[in-house]
């Protein structure tokens, strides 16, 4: 989405790039619908987690994403729809239909990534004083091939998260810190994330607390997962996920968000 390729992007496109033509990374991605009025939300129990695909064009510089639940509904995002690429995001599209991507610098204050890249595609309408909201954030980069993923010792990650969660309140951006552990020689991962949910239209916040979960890790697959236990809020956090670079340096997948009514999604990315 920056019109310099990211580092992910630039480890798996070396040839594609030279040769321009479009190549297929594949992607986590979830999508969590909702819709909203002025005095909060309602229908939001649709969530869909999926593996995918983000298809770049080095020749035009832009990223193709499709829908979770359609394949054959995609967008189309590059330099020709950007809005922005200062700060920690590019941000692209229109008030309808946006992607907001981050930004792989080694000055980004949120996170230094190099292996692994995610996104949030927004598309929205409005009728009669509803809004209705498709979120979907996806993860996508150079997965570390399953015969390089240790088989022993551990490594511990630095991790972000980032989404959606809507209650009868209203939609909250989610961002928050934390780690995942993996624990190679066992197949195993431990995490935990201590977030903050900030209300997307008006005022009001929600601490999510902190949030831990335990789970294991499929070499066959090179696939992690791990399921969360309600923390003193109420909330709880489950994740899915690849290891990212020649060594896994990196991690990304997605995560689901429940507790207290209400439901959420997003990206959790990390490095060693």
């Amino acid at each position: 989405m920056r019109i310099v390729i990211s580092g992910a992007a630039a480890v798996l496109l070396m040839t594609a790039s030279a040769q321009a033509a479009p190549t297929n990374l594949p992607a986590w991605q979830s999508t969590i619908k909702y819709s909203t009025t002025s005095t909060g939300a309602s229908g939001f129990g649709n969530y869909a987690r999926a593996t995918s695909k983000v298809v770049y064009d080095p020749t035009t510089q832009t990223y193709t994403v499709r829908n979770t639940g359609s394949l054959t509904t995609t967008a189309a995002f590059g330099p020709s729809n950007l809005n922005s690429s200062a700060g920690n995001f590019s941000t692209y599209g229109s008030a309808t239909n946006s992607f907001r991507r981050l930004n792989q610098s080694p000055s980004n204050t949120l996170i230094v990534l190099s292996y692994v890249d995610y996104g949030q595609w927004r598309r929205t309408s409005t009728a009669n004083g509803t809004t209705s909201v498709n979120d979907t954030y996806l993860v996508w980069g150079s997965r570390t091939p399953t015969a390089s993923i240790p088989r022993t010792g551990g490594a511990t990650y630095s991790t972000v998260v980032d989404g959606t969660f809507v209650n009868k309140d209203g939609a909250y951006a989610v961002n928050g810190t934390g780690s995942l552990v993996a624990d190679f020689a066992g197949a195993s991962i431990t995490y935990s994330a201590t977030a903050g949910g900030t209300k997307e239209v008006g005022i009001g916040s929600i601490n999510f607390g902190t949030m831990t979960g335990s789970g294991s890790i499929s070499f066959r697959s090179g696939v992690f997962s791990g399921t969360g236990t309600a923390d003193a809020e109420g909330y709880k956090m489950d994740v899915t996920g690849n290891f990212y670079g020649p060594a896994a340096q990196e991690v990304g997948g997605l995560f689901r968000l429940t507790g207290n009514s209400g439901q959420g999604q997003g990206a959790l990315v990390g490095h060693q």
